[in-house]
C-alpha cells in the first residue's frame, strides 16, 4: 500500500421487500408449492441484481458524460474555429494550411473516439462475452476518464506484462468493473497535495492457477475499519449526496464473482486503499 497519506467508503433488503406489488399474485404460495416458491425466488433476485447492475451503469455513464459533455465543448470550438479558417483560405482562392487539416482530422477522431467509449459503456448489446486483453481494457478506460476530466489532476502508475492477460467476459462489464474501481480511487486521493494523487494499477498472470490478477491502489487517506466492513453493501455510501449511488463497489464485486472472480479490500488510515480481485485466464 502506499505510504503517504481518506477514502471512506443502508439498506436490508428482507424477502419481501423484493417482491413488486403489482406482482404479488405471481408468487408461488410456500406452503403449497415450496420448489416453485423458491425457484420464483432464485429468478427475481437475479431480475433485481440485473436492475443493480444497470442502475449502477446509467450512473456512470452520467457522471462520464457530463464530463465528456464539457470536453466536447472544447473540442467543438477548435473545430469551428478550424473551419472558420479553411472558409477564409478558400473564400480567398487560397488552399488550406497542412496545420489546420490536422487540426481537423484530430478533432474529428476526438469525437469518435468519445462516442465510441460511451457506446461501449453504455450499450447492453455489448454484454456479450468475448475473449478480452485487460491491459488494452484497461488502456481504454483511463483514456476515457482522462479526456472526462475524472483522472487530469491524478498521476496513474501502470504495470503489466508485455503479453496480453486474456479473459472471457462482456467488454462492458469489464470496463464498468475499472471505471468504478479507478473513479474511486481518484476521488479518495483528491484531499492530497498534487504530488501525492497516486494510484497504481497492476497485471499480472499466474497460468499454474489460471488467474489473471488486478490491482487498483490509491494513496489517499484510508478507510476506517468500521466502514471498511461496509464497502461492498448495497446502497452504502460515505460520498455527499448527489456524488455517489452506494452501488459502484457492490456492483464491482457482483461483476467480478458472476464469472468466477473473487475481490477483497484492504485500507490503512494514512496509507491509502488496495483492492485486488481476480478473473479467470482464458485459455
Amino acid at each position: 500500500m502506499f505510504q503517504s497519506a481518506s477514502h471512506a467508503g443502508p439498506h436490508s433488503v428482507g424477502p419481501s421487500s423484493v417482491v413488486v406489488a403489482s406482482r404479488k399474485s405471481d408468487v408461488p404460495p410456500l406452503s403449497q408449492d415450496p420448489e416453485a416458491h423458491r425457484k420464483w425466488l432464485v429468478e427475481e433476485l437475479e431480475r433485481t441484481r440485473a436492475r443493480l447492475l444497470q442502475a449502477d451503469r446509467l450512473a456512470t455513464l452520467g457522471t462520464i458524460a457530463a464530463s465528456v459533455g464539457h470536453e466536447l465543448n472544447n473540442v467543438a470550438a477548435v473545430l469551428t474555429h478550424t473551419a472558420t479558417f479553411i472558409r477564409m483560405r478558400a473564400d480567398a482562392g487560397k488552399l488550406p494550411e497542412p496545420d489546420d487539416l490536422v487540426a481537423l482530422d484530430r478533432g474529428v477522431a476526438h469525437l469518435a473516439e468519445h462516442a465510441r467509449n460511451l457506446l461501449h459503456l453504455g450499450t447492453p448489446s455489448q454484454d456479450r462475452h468475448e475473449v478480452l486483453d485487460v491491459t488494452t481494457v484497461i488502456a481504454d478506460v483511463l483514456s476515457m476518464l482522462h479526456v472526462s476530466g475524472r483522472t487530469k489532476r491524478v498521476s496513474i502508475m501502470t504495470q503489466a506484462p508485455p503479453s496480453p492477460v486474456r479473459v472471457a467476459m462482456s467488454r462492458t462489464k469489464l470496463e464498468q468493473i475499472f471505471v468504478n474501481l479507478v473513479t474511486n480511487a481518484a476521488d479518495a486521493v483528491m484531499e492530497q497535495p498534487p504530488e501525492g494523487r497516486l494510484i497504481r494499477i497492476e497485471v499480472s498472470e499466474n497460468r499454474e492457477t489460471g488467474r489473471a490478477h488486478c490491482l487498483v491502489e490509491d494513496a489517499g487517506t484510508g478507510i476506517a475499519p468500521e466502514i471498511l466492513a461496509r464497502v461492498f453493501e448495497t446502497y452504502f455510501t460515505t460520498k455527499p449526496s448527489g456524488k455517489g449511488t452506494g452501488l459502484g463497489l457492490s456492483v464491482v464485486k457482483s461483476l467480478i464473482e458472476a464469472v468466477g472472480g473473487d475481490i477483497e479490500i484492504e485500507s490503512e488510515l494514512g496509507k491509502g486503499t488496495a483492492v485486488r480481485f481476480d478473473l479467470p485466464l482464458c485459455t
